[in-house]
């Protein structure tokens, strides 16, 4: 029977190490680690090999993760998949009036170009007297809150006057955005809902590809002549040469 590599055999041991303490941090070849490393390769000797693909054979890769490493057999390259610069796709900044929610209000829209969304902007201001309430924003796809929940952003805490607020979506957790498909952005407050109010247009449709509409308890209705202020933020991610 053959014997593993030394090197092969400890990495591979000390990944299953990994996986199953969670926690601990793990060193290959060194004793003493870095306290920012989870898992550290040392040696004078060899070198860390990623996996080695072709273009072809790298593109054949279903949803890669952001960050996935690999050597390049057809540009010669090492290559990361990398989550690129924000753009923005649709939106509508022209408001005029608040309009109060006194749960929460979403607002449809109809993505421009393909891609991902890694951010959301709304016109808003803190949903709490006290100013110390949080928010988040959920994305689902189609026209309101009856289609599949694609993502929800991360918590944070909105300005105590009215700005454009910016919901940032995990890394690990980019929705598909396809040219042409209409999705639904519903934001949701954390605590008290006392001063929660959109900035909204009202008396004509200034967005024509989405309108507002609001949530209260069970009850949920669009409103076509409203339109929350928005912003869709996208990114295009693809493989970089490092």
């Amino acid at each position: 029977m053959k014997r593993l590599p030394f090197f092969f055999s400890s990495l591979s041991f000390a990944l299953v190490f990994l996986l199953n303490e969670g926690i601990a941090q793990v060193g290959v070849g060194t004793s003493t680690i870095d306290p920012s490393a989870q898992l550290e390769i040392s040696s004078t000797t060899k070198g860390f090999l990623p996996p080695r693909l072709t273009s072809t054979q790298r593109n054949s890769i279903s949803s890669p993760a952001l960050g996935l490493l690999i050597y390049n057999l057809t540009t010669d390259q090492v290559e990361f998949y990398k989550k690129g610069t924000e753009a923005l796709d649709a939106n509508n900044t022209t408001t005029n009036q608040t309009t109060p929610a006194n749960v929460g209000a979403y607002q449809s829209f109809t993505a421009v170009s393909n891609g991902k969304i890694s951010s959301v902007e709304i016109n808003l201001r803190n949903p709490a007297t006290t100013n110390d309430s949080k928010a988040r924003v959920q994305i689902y796809a189609g026209a309101g809150l009856s289609g599949t929940l694609l993502a929800t952003s991360d918590e944070i805490t909105p300005t105590s006057g009215y700005s454009f607020n910016k919901f940032t979506l995990s890394s690990l957790n980019l929705p598909v955005l396809t040219a042409g498909s209409i999705y639904t952005i519903y934001v949701v407050a954390i605590g008290s809902v006392s001063n929660f109010t959109w900035v909204s247009q009202s008396g004509s449709d200034v967005y024509a590809g989405g309108q507002m509409g609001i949530w209260h308890n069970s009850n949920e209705g669009f409103y076509p002549t409203f339109d929350m202020g928005f912003k869709i933020n996208r990114v295009n991610p693809a493989w970089t040469a490092l």
